[in-house]
């Protein structure tokens, strides 16, 4: 029977003295229904009096909440970086993007700021009045960056020897004298490599951002809205839950616009090959004796510094097949990037002391670009300052969510319920995906893809008990050998990652897709308009249904609850499209493909960066502040200075003896 709480909640208070008080709910209450406390009915007496079915909203409601939100929500899905004629790879990709939005939302916050290192690279490297002609060393390195930029975007084998790796890519990038045709008189062949290709990467860069600019205003729009609606009629159910839907995916803009900064070209596949063609031609020519030779006296160097590229001739190497796959916008799990290793290298040994106008120090620089400082962990360091976009991560969907239970909570019934507990469980699936995907790096991010890895360690294991076993039973255990061989063998192929991937995260993140999908579906055709949904059964003093009019709740100041709501989750929208806004009018002159227009982009940024150095001078301030404080609580043994290249206007002063 389809209820009707209308005709319901007046039958029950109409009949207070009889029938009804055997339902009436005497526990304890939170919030604005503690006093005067109206009457409450349990869910056992909704049962009884109103009915055990499903008051679905009529098609009138449900079309309107269609347009204002289901379809701005799709508007804005259909606008995220899917790859073309991939259908399995995108439907993975959707329900990476939909159910686990804070790893994903980390990894594209990471690969934003180092791309932003890379832009702001080219804007230090020379004066602040001074816009070099195209050809130029300036351009030359505005060109390297930006490839290093692109491969940033994919995966490198794991088995490459990581160390060697990254020196190998160093040479391919920002080496100026190095030969690659074979030729030993041509300097500027692997010059004119980078900058045929950073131009043909540029003109192949996806544009789209009108489009997803026009899908953001409708989302907005149809925020606004709610936001009208639902304060229009203040305590009312049905407008203040689909706000809540609308709060509750706040964070999906930010991540349409977000992954628009780091975006990828048109064919991953064919750039992949690209830039495999470049790293593996620079190899062949560092296993040229001649060639190696010629590099030597050209950069005054020794072949004990050359010793390393022994091991390019080995197996890892040799296939071609330096980058395997495309990980932008967070679609791969433990997507961690080749630049960022490289630039902080870059960084600590020469950008970070010499600041504004570092090109024009010739040698020091070819030097920290080529050779870079001593890292041991080569492409596998990681660097702990990526708390901080895993940070705003989590602030960023969970604050858009807690907007959402906020309002939600303190809608009739007051309490959590299915609304707001199903909201609870969607971002506890989130986190407990990003607390997944942290602690199995942690265990495997030196050892992946070795003999080390656990499941190859298991393996090991396996084969010395199979091996016990088989010498004891002899010809008696062929049929189990088999098998057993057959599982080992699976071991050996595979690596935890793989298996904590597709057994325990992918699934995961299906499913919480599907748990989203569920959640505006139930709202939008009002599929949790029941007895169990609409009591507050979730939480621990729950049980309970009340009746009253938006009149007693305006009275009690429902208002304040949903006004703090409201701005939850407007304030981190808000703060998280101005920091996307802002990374992509300063970025953007690193992959204009005119270089006119890239110069005019680098002037608009130079006066947006001077006139707020101020705001960000407080921020510098601490940190450096900080630094060194550390620096003398351990008593010298870190680095006294930040190691961070920092924006200022005029070079620093140095002294030369």
């Amino acid at each position: 029977m389809r209820p009707d709480f209308v005709a319901c909640g007046i039958d029950f208070v109409d009949h207070l003295s009889n029938t009804s008080s055997k339902y009436v709910y005497n526990g304890s209450v939170h919030g604005i229904l503690q006093s005067p406390r109206p009457p409450l009915i349990t869910v056992e007496g909704c049962r009884a009096l109103c009915g055990t079915g499903t008051a679905y909203y009529p098609w009138k409601d449900c079309s309107n909440t269609i347009t204002t939100w289901v379809l701005p929500i799709i508007g804005l899905l259909v606008q995220a970086p899917f790859e073309s004629n991939q259908a399995w790879r995108t439907i993975l990709a959707l329900c990476r993007w939909i159910g686990s939005p804070i790893s994903t939302l980390s990894y594209i916050l990471w690969n934003i700021k180092v791309t932003g290192k890379c832009a702001l690279m080219i804007d230090m490297a020379v004066k602040y009045d001074e816009y070099p002609e195209q050809g130029s060393k300036f351009s030359q390195m505005r060109d390297s960056l930006f490839i290093l930029s692109v491969m940033n975007q994919y995966s490198p084998k794991p088995s490459l020897p990581p160390i060697e790796a990254e020196r190998l890519l160093r040479l391919a990038l920002f080496s100026s004298l190095l030969s690659i045709d074979g030729s030993t008189e041509s300097k500027d062949s692997l010059v004119k490599r980078r900058t045929d290709m950073a131009q043909n990467f540029r003109e192949g860069r996806k544009k789209g951002v009108v489009p997803v600019f026009v899908s953001f205003l409708w989302f907005i729009f149809a925020l606004v809205l709610s936001i009208q609606l639902a304060f229009d009629d203040i305590g009312g159910n049905e407008t203040a839950h689909n706000l809540a839907m609308g709060l509750m995916v706040c964070w999906l803009p930010i991540l349409i616009l977000a992954s628009t900064v780091d975006r990828n070209l048109v064919s991953a596949d064919a750039i992949r090959e690209k830039l495999n063609s470049l790293v593996d031609d620079v190899r062949l020519a560092l296993l040229d004796p001649q060639t190696v030779r010629a590099y030597m006296v050209d950069t005054r160097t020794t072949e004990e510094d050359f010793t390393w590229t022994s091991c390019l001739g080995d197996e890892a190497f040799s296939r071609g097949d330096f980058f395997k796959g495309f990980g932008g916008q967070g679609r791969t799990h433990w997507h961690y990037g080749v630049a960022h290793p490289i630039l902080a290298g870059i960084e600590t040994k020469f950008m970070a002391d010499y600041g504004r106008n570092w090109l024009h120090f010739g040698n020091a620089a070819r030097l920290a670009m080529v050779v870079g400082s001593r890292n041991v962990n080569g492409l596998k360091m990681f660097d702990p300052r990526m708390i901080w976009q895993i940070t705003s991560s989590i602030l960023i969907v969970c604050g858009s969510i807690g907007g959402a239970f906020v309002l939600s909570y303190n809608t009739p019934t007051v309490g959590i319920g299915c609304r707001s507990g199903g909201y609870i469980i969607y971002a506890s699936i989130a986190l407990g995906l990003l607390t997944t995907e942290i602690t199995v790096w942690w265990l495997t991010h030196k050892t992946t893809h070795t003999s080390k890895d656990i499941l190859a360690r298991v393996g090991t294991k396996l084969e010395q008990r199979l091996a016990h076993v088989e010498g004891d039973a002899g010809n008696q255990a062929l049929p189990t050998s088999r098998r057993a061989h057959t599982i080992l063998s699976w071991f050996r192929s595979k690596t935890f990652r793989w298996v904590m991937k597709n057994f325990f995260i992918r699934p995961c993140e299906v499913g919480n897709t599907v748990w989203l999908a569920y959640i505006i579906f139930a709202q939008t055709f009002g599929a949790f308009q029941t007895c169990d949904c609409m009591a507050s059964t979730w939480g621990p003093n729950g049980g309970y249904l009340d009746f009253q009019t938006a009149e007693y709740y305006t009275a009690h100041g429902v208002r304040t609850y949903w006004s703090l709501a409201v701005a939850i989750s407007l304030t981190v929208m808000t703060a998280g499209m101005a920091y996307i806004a802002i990374e992509y009018c300063t970025q953007s002159h690193l992959s204009t493909d005119r270089y006119d227009h890239a110069m005019a982009g680098l002037r608009h940024v130079r006066c947006f960066m001077k006139y707020t150095y101020y705001i960000r001078a407080v921020r510098t301030f601490i940190l450096e502040k900080g630094k060194l404080l550390w620096w003398k609580a351990n008593g010298g043994r870190s680095r006294r200075g930040r190691r961070s290249l920092v924006w200022t206007m005029h070079p620093k002063q140095r002294l030369f003896l």
